[in-house]
């Protein structure tokens, strides 16, 4: 594991969350708010996970599942951190951040694959 780049990845998967959120709810609080922007919401974290295990693993360049793995357990990390202490009266399904984990792992081995 290269903890520097886990660690300047991962401060840019929750830039990128972040980011995207504040973008979508300037969206829907500026414009006509609709189904499709809730359906996006869904994606956002989805999304920014594969981004980043990809450009992960692409810099790294070896052992893109383990690559993934690792993004996706700080993304996990930090939403149970968040839930458990934080946001403790707030409603976060578990059950589909788990369902993330294919995504940091295709992105690790197609960051991988990429680089070669």
């Amino acid at each position: 594991m290269k903890i520097t780049y886990l660690l300047k990845f991962s401060v840019l998967m929750m830039i990128l969350i972040l980011l995207m959120f504040l973008i979508l709810s300037l969206i829907t609080y500026f414009f006509e708010s609709s189904k499709i922007v809730g359906y996006i919401y869904n994606f956002v974290a989805p999304i920014c996970i594969f981004v980043v295990a990809f450009s992960y693993a692409m810099k790294c360049g070896e052992r893109g599942l383990l690559r993934g793995l690792e993004v996706w357990a700080v993304y996990f990390i930090i939403i149970s951190f968040l839930k458990f202490t934080v946001l403790e009266g707030a409603n976060i399904n578990m059950l589909k951040h788990l369902i993330f984990i294919p995504v940091g792992i295709i992105g690790g081995i197609l960051g991988v694959n990429f680089h070669k």
